[in-house]
């Protein structure tokens, strides 16, 4: 017990910004209530039975991890076959043997045109003109089928192109059975089981993300303005068991343009520190208090994301 409240305390030391000592009486301090950044119930996109669950309560994902899947079996069968149609619309639209059949086809018939005005140059009348119109026209029939197999090769390479948007769309339909973690964090809630039916928006798991949280709180609209607040670094401070204590550095990344009640609306954003096993410090739902260091000179990257922001007017009084 002793060994783990001094791992505690120095891991709270540690986390308390280096800006805490520098706190001016001048600095605005405001109740605060922290909440998850990202906390999203899951849902299910498409109906069918709930196949699978990884997810547990308290389990760590991450982005993009698996934590259930539903019934995909037809729609995996599906992406199977839209598979193999656009494999061989694909080798239809590669293959070049229509038009080379249609090309000498049309090289015999102009061979054989040529000869027969040959022989009548040299003969006159030695082959019917009839027969040298029909020639002709065989010559110019296989013309024509060369371009037909140039037309008929564009089809089959469009052909192939939707038949790939509908294996697209099969895998897409696919992978909506396949229940993803939306972003890094820990599953708090699992509300469907194995062999339950899911309906399209039905809530699975619930994930919170938990290594960065939202400081919300307000201060006296007839005191501080949006434009003296917005961008400033902060210090939250956070009461922790056995009258231990954490501060933890954040900066203002809202301070709203309507006044509310007499009260400026603020949120800040803080990382969580966490301690030796891996566990955050100070979690959502807990009630804080957040200095505000209009003291110090807003960040750079606030004033470039904010350029029409008025100038600061230096430290007031609460």
């Amino acid at each position: 017990m002793i060994v783990n409240s001094l791992v505690m305390a120095l891991t709270l030391a540690w986390a308390a910004p280096p800006t805490a000592s520098a706190e001016s009486a001048d600095d605005p301090v405001a109740e605060c209530t922290l909440a998850s950044i990202e906390d999203q119930e899951v849902p299910g996109a498409d109906p069918g039975v709930l196949v699978m669950m990884i997810a547990k309560e308290g389990m760590k994902v991450t982005k993009d991890m698996e934590v259930a899947r539903v019934d995909d079996r037809e729609s995996q069968a599906q992406l199977v076959v839209k598979q193999l149609e656009y494999e061989v619309a694909q080798q239809e639209a590669d293959s070049q043997v229509e038009i080379d059949f249609a090309r000498a086809s049309a090289a015999v018939q102009k061979t054989a045109y040529d000869k027969i005005r040959l022989v009548n140059k040299g003969v006159a009348g030695a082959i019917s003109k009839i027969d040298e119109l029909r020639a002709e026209l065989e010559w110019e029939k296989a013309e024509a089928g060369v371009a037909k197999a140039k037309e008929t090769n564009v089809s089959d390479q469009l052909k192939a192109r939707a038949k790939k948007a509908e294996v697209e769309a099969a895998r897409v339909s696919a992978n909506h059975r396949v229940i993803r973690a939306p972003f890094d964090g820990v599953v708090v809630k699992v509300s469907k089981h194995v062999g339950e039916w899911v309906s399209p928006g039905d809530p699975i798991v619930q994930i919170v993300r938990v290594d960065r949280l939202r400081a919300s709180g307000t201060l006296r609209a007839t005191e501080w303005g949006p434009a003296e607040i917005d961008g400033r670094n902060v210090t939250v401070e956070v009461k922790q068991p056995r009258g231990q204590t954490a501060k933890v550095s954040g900066k203002v990344v809202y301070a709203s343009p309507v006044v509310v009640l007499g009260q400026l609306p603020i949120i800040a954003e803080i990382d969580t520190p966490l301690d030796p096993n891996g566990r955050p410090l100070v979690h959502a739902g807990l009630v804080a208090t957040m200095t505000i260091h209009v003291s110090q000179p807003v960040a750079p990257s606030a004033r470039e994301a904010a350029p029409g922001k008025a100038r600061d007017k230096g430290p007031r009084k609460n």
